[in-house]
Protein backbone atom coordinates (compact mmCIF):
# COMPACT_ATOMS: atom_id res chain seq x y z
CA UNK A 1 0.00 0.00 0.00
CA UNK A 2 1.42 3.41 -0.82
CA UNK A 3 1.05 5.98 1.52
CA UNK A 4 3.10 8.88 3.50
CA UNK A 5 4.26 9.15 7.33
CA UNK A 6 0.66 11.54 7.56
CA UNK A 7 -1.18 8.40 6.43
CA UNK A 8 0.58 6.21 9.63
CA UNK A 9 0.33 8.50 12.47
CA UNK A 10 1.43 11.91 13.95
CA UNK A 11 4.77 13.62 14.02
CA UNK A 12 5.79 16.38 16.08
CA UNK A 13 8.45 17.55 17.89
CA UNK A 14 9.36 18.35 21.85
CA UNK A 15 10.61 21.26 23.57
CA UNK A 16 12.83 19.21 26.02
CA UNK A 17 16.31 20.33 26.76
CA UNK A 18 19.27 19.13 28.47
CA UNK A 19 18.41 21.31 31.63
CA UNK A 20 17.73 21.16 34.78
CA UNK A 21 15.75 23.58 36.57
CA UNK A 22 14.58 23.82 40.18
CA UNK A 23 10.60 23.03 40.43
CA UNK A 24 10.52 20.72 37.77
CA UNK A 25 10.65 16.51 37.78
CA UNK A 26 13.42 14.62 36.75
CA UNK A 27 13.23 12.67 33.74
CA UNK A 28 15.29 10.78 31.35
CA UNK A 29 16.52 12.00 27.79
CA UNK A 30 16.14 10.53 24.67
CA UNK A 31 18.84 12.47 22.65
CA UNK A 32 19.82 13.04 19.22
CA UNK A 33 23.14 10.33 19.69
CA UNK A 34 20.77 7.82 21.32
CA UNK A 35 18.98 7.59 18.03
CA UNK A 36 21.65 8.09 15.43
CA UNK A 37 24.31 5.84 16.48
CA UNK A 38 21.23 2.96 17.65
CA UNK A 39 23.51 0.27 15.44
CA UNK A 40 20.11 -2.23 16.65
CA UNK A 41 17.89 1.02 15.64
CA UNK A 42 16.44 0.34 18.92
CA UNK A 43 15.62 2.73 21.60
CA UNK A 44 15.67 0.06 24.51
CA UNK A 45 16.12 0.54 28.58
CA UNK A 46 19.98 -0.64 28.46
CA UNK A 47 21.29 3.02 27.42
CA UNK A 48 22.69 5.10 29.91
CA UNK A 49 19.77 8.14 29.04
CA UNK A 50 20.81 11.91 30.06
CA UNK A 51 19.10 12.93 33.38
CA UNK A 52 17.38 16.27 33.10
CA UNK A 53 13.74 18.14 34.66
CA UNK A 54 10.67 19.39 32.62
CA UNK A 55 7.75 20.52 33.86
CA UNK A 56 4.21 17.88 33.75
CA UNK A 57 3.13 19.99 30.21
CA UNK A 58 6.38 18.65 28.63
CA UNK A 59 5.94 15.07 30.59
CA UNK A 60 2.39 14.91 29.53
CA UNK A 61 3.22 15.81 25.64
CA UNK A 62 6.94 14.08 25.46
CA UNK A 63 6.65 10.43 26.88
CA UNK A 64 7.56 8.16 24.88
CA UNK A 65 5.92 5.03 24.34
CA UNK A 66 6.62 0.89 22.99
CA UNK A 67 6.41 1.29 19.01
CA UNK A 68 7.33 5.56 18.71
CA UNK A 69 9.59 5.83 16.07
CA UNK A 70 12.40 8.92 16.40
CA UNK A 71 14.03 10.62 13.88
CA UNK A 72 17.32 12.56 13.58
CA UNK A 73 15.51 15.86 11.91
CA UNK A 74 18.85 18.00 11.24
CA UNK A 75 22.38 16.88 10.49
CA UNK A 76 25.47 18.91 9.12
CA UNK A 77 25.79 16.80 5.87
CA UNK A 78 23.02 15.49 3.81
CA UNK A 79 24.18 11.78 4.50
CA UNK A 80 23.34 11.64 7.99
CA UNK A 81 19.96 12.87 8.14
CA UNK A 82 16.66 10.93 8.44
CA UNK A 83 17.80 8.42 11.24
CA UNK A 84 15.42 6.56 13.07
CA UNK A 85 15.34 4.25 15.63
CA UNK A 86 12.18 2.38 17.47
CA UNK A 87 11.48 2.43 20.93
CA UNK A 88 11.11 -1.14 22.22
CA UNK A 89 11.29 -0.96 26.07
CA UNK A 90 8.61 0.78 28.45
CA UNK A 91 10.33 3.27 29.49
CA UNK A 92 8.24 5.43 32.27
CA UNK A 93 9.43 9.12 32.55
CA UNK A 94 11.33 8.89 29.71
CA UNK A 95 11.06 12.01 26.99
CA UNK A 96 12.55 12.82 23.67
CA UNK A 97 14.88 16.20 23.16
CA UNK A 98 14.12 19.19 20.94
CA UNK A 99 16.53 17.52 19.02
CA UNK A 100 14.39 14.80 17.45
CA UNK A 101 10.85 14.35 16.19
CA UNK A 102 8.59 11.80 16.92
CA UNK A 103 6.18 9.10 15.19
CA UNK A 104 3.40 8.04 17.20
CA UNK A 105 1.53 5.62 15.13
CA UNK A 106 -2.40 5.18 14.44
CA UNK A 107 -2.33 1.91 12.84
CA UNK A 108 -0.96 -1.57 13.31
CA UNK A 109 2.60 -1.94 11.97
CA UNK A 110 5.17 -4.73 13.20
CA UNK A 111 7.54 -3.07 15.71
CA UNK A 112 10.48 -5.00 13.95
CA UNK A 113 9.50 -3.73 10.54
CA UNK A 114 9.85 -0.32 11.96
CA UNK A 115 13.54 -0.61 12.55
CA UNK A 116 13.62 -0.78 8.69
CA UNK A 117 10.73 0.94 7.18
CA UNK A 118 12.32 4.59 7.38
CA UNK A 119 15.92 3.35 7.55
CA UNK A 120 16.23 2.60 3.84
CA UNK A 121 18.14 3.96 0.92
CA UNK A 122 14.82 5.04 -0.79
CA UNK A 123 13.44 6.75 2.27
CA UNK A 124 16.80 8.06 3.01
CA UNK A 125 17.47 9.38 -0.22
CA UNK A 126 14.16 11.02 -0.36
CA UNK A 127 14.97 13.05 3.37
CA UNK A 128 18.41 14.03 1.50
CA UNK A 129 16.43 15.41 -0.87
CA UNK A 130 14.12 17.37 1.00
CA UNK A 131 16.44 19.08 3.53
CA UNK A 132 17.30 22.43 3.11
CA UNK A 133 20.25 24.46 4.34
CA UNK A 134 19.96 27.08 7.30
CA UNK A 135 22.70 26.47 9.62
CA UNK A 136 22.42 22.83 9.32
CA UNK A 137 20.82 20.49 6.92
CA UNK A 138 17.05 20.31 8.15
CA UNK A 139 13.85 18.57 8.02
CA UNK A 140 10.35 19.92 8.32
CA UNK A 141 7.29 18.42 10.38
CA UNK A 142 5.77 18.82 6.59
CA UNK A 143 8.66 16.93 4.57
CA UNK A 144 8.33 13.95 7.13
CA UNK A 145 4.67 14.18 6.90
CA UNK A 146 4.56 14.09 3.15
CA UNK A 147 8.00 11.54 3.16
CA UNK A 148 5.99 8.49 0.97
CA UNK A 149 6.12 4.99 2.59
CA UNK A 150 5.22 1.19 1.21
CA UNK A 151 3.27 -0.08 3.91
CA UNK A 152 3.24 -4.00 2.73
CA UNK A 153 0.27 -6.35 5.10
CA UNK A 154 0.79 -7.29 8.39
CA UNK A 155 2.00 -10.39 8.09
CA UNK A 156 4.11 -9.74 4.82
CA UNK A 157 5.66 -7.29 7.90
CA UNK A 158 6.56 -9.98 9.92
CA UNK A 159 8.47 -12.38 7.51
CA UNK A 160 10.39 -9.23 5.84
CA UNK A 161 11.53 -7.92 9.37
CA UNK A 162 12.55 -11.71 10.72
CA UNK A 163 14.13 -11.97 7.31
CA UNK A 164 16.35 -8.27 7.64
CA UNK A 165 16.90 -9.04 11.72
CA UNK A 166 18.65 -12.76 10.35
CA UNK A 167 20.72 -10.49 7.97
CA UNK A 168 21.31 -8.05 10.98
CA UNK A 169 22.38 -10.72 13.12
CA UNK A 170 24.17 -12.79 10.10
CA UNK A 171 26.60 -8.97 9.39
CA UNK A 172 26.98 -8.98 13.31
CA UNK A 173 28.28 -12.37 13.49
CA UNK A 174 30.97 -11.59 10.54
CA UNK A 175 32.08 -8.33 11.66
CA UNK A 176 32.86 -9.45 15.22
CA UNK A 177 35.01 -12.22 13.68
CA UNK A 178 36.89 -9.95 11.84
CA UNK A 179 37.41 -7.44 14.81
CA UNK A 180 38.74 -10.57 16.57
CA UNK A 181 41.20 -11.50 13.56
CA UNK A 182 42.51 -8.11 13.80
CA UNK A 183 42.71 -8.08 17.50
CA UNK A 184 45.05 -11.61 16.57
CA UNK A 185 47.12 -10.15 14.08
CA UNK A 186 47.78 -7.63 16.51
CA UNK A 187 49.18 -9.12 19.09
CA UNK A 188 51.59 -11.71 16.49
CA UNK A 189 52.37 -8.33 15.49
CA UNK A 190 53.21 -7.07 18.55
CA UNK A 191 55.14 -10.23 19.78
CA UNK A 192 56.87 -10.10 16.24
CA UNK A 193 58.42 -6.53 16.57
Amino acid sequence: ERLTIFDLGIVSTSSVDKKQRPGEKNVSLINYMDVYTSKSKKITSDIEFMQVTAPDKQIDSNQVIVGDVLFTPSSETKDDIGHSAVVYDNLPNTLYSYHLVRLRFNREIDLDFKRYLFNNPSTLAYFTKRAQWITRMTLSLDDFNETPVLLPPLNEQKQIAMRLSDIDKTIERVENSISFSQQIKQELINKII
